[in-house]
């Protein structure tokens, strides 16, 4: 049964990432510079957020910072604009991107209280049309995760630890994050994960609040990782990273560590990323995002892949932050 109930996530997290969405009427959209974007969210507003209150404020407890990835194509509005951001007061938009939520809240948040705004994130076609065109259009996402990051610290967080995680666009948003935490706000961040995403030379060395993860209980720190079968899978737009840490046995150098009977996990310590070595890569290809990944990139399946492993960790991690403060 519970394979089944995680067949069915996994399969709806898919979904989420590909499937062209229907329009519902717009409250309202705005040109802004070269763009029309869509109405800006309000984070004030219940419906801007997914939350999942799954602890009390206990002495032992974190909350999960959680920004979701890419799930949406180029639509089109009721006057007729291509729109190339999601729409937060779009029900269907909303609906399409739960599923993955509710995957990471499963993953992150099973005894942390769980908040994910909901944000303009930029469509599929942005990223597969290149570095560019996320470099442009990328800054009006980031500015609503910057607000209702603001928001969730000044009104929801009450000095608690966080944990910052994010997968694939939300992970790209989390190294944005990093980059402004405050001393004091840092000072109370748990771990970040930056899972299908990068993290370059230039970050890290610029900003002390990056500081990529060498352990399984490290605090402080940034989880990053991106998984192929091969070098040849690499995807330019998501990779490379400066560092890469294996989430099965939480290490760095090469040593494999054995995923299941017949799969193994490396970091290959040239490149920064995992090789998995054991799946058939073509059960996992989806030739609709072809043009983004190719035959042997797991991106899509960054988070069913270790998400035991991630569970324990993120428990793991709060323990040794609360072993810390002693």
């Amino acid at each position: 049964m519970k394979s089944s109930i995680r067949s069915r996530r996994y399969v709806a997290v898919l979904i989420c990432l590909f499937v062209s969405l229907s329009c519902a009427k717009q409250e309202s959209s705005a040109p802004v510079g070269e763009y029309t974007l869509p109405v800006q969210p309000d984070y004030s507003r219940s419906e801007t957020w997914y939350k999942e209150q799954n602890v009390s404020m206990s002495d032992q407890s974190a909350d999960i910072f959680y920004v979701v990835p890419t799930c949406i194509w180029d639509w089109t509005d009721s006057s007729g604009a291509v729109m190339h951001f999601g729409d937060v007061y779009n029900d269907e938009q909303r609906q399409a991107i739960d599923p993955s939520l509710h995957l990471a809240a499963d993953i992150f948040a099973q005894e942390s209280n769980f908040y994910a705004p909901y944000y303009r994130q930029i469509t599929l076609e942005s990223w597969i049309e290149g570095e560019d065109t996320v470099a442009r259009r990328f800054p009006y996402a980031m500015q609503d995760v910057q607000q209702a990051f603001d928001y969730y610290l000044k009104n929801e967080n009450g000095g608690r630890p966080f944990v910052l995680a994010g997968f694939s666009q939300g992970a790209k948003a989390v190294v944005e994050l990093l980059k402004g935490l405050s001393d004091s706000v840092y000072s109370r961040m748990v771990a970040a994960y930056v899972i299908g995403y990068r993290v370059t030379e230039d970050e890290a060395r610029s900003h002390r609040t990056i500081v990529a993860a060498s352990d399984s209980a490290d605090v402080g720190v940034t989880v990053c990782y991106n998984s192929v079968a091969d070098l040849e899978a690499i995807c330019p737009v998501l990779s490379h990273s400066c560092f890469c840490i294996n989430p099965v046995n939480w290490r760095t150098d090469s040593v494999r560590a054995q995923l299941n009977d017949s799969v193994t996990v490396r970091v290959d310590t040239a490149h920064h990323v995992l090789l998995v070595e054991g799946f058939d890569p073509e059960r996992y290809y989806l030739p609709s995002l072809g043009a983004l990944f190719r035959v042997g990139n797991y991106h899509l399946q960054e988070l069913e892949f270790y998400r035991e492993f991630l569970t324990r960790n993120v428990k793991q991690r709060i323990e040794a932050f609360y072993d810390t403060q002693r």
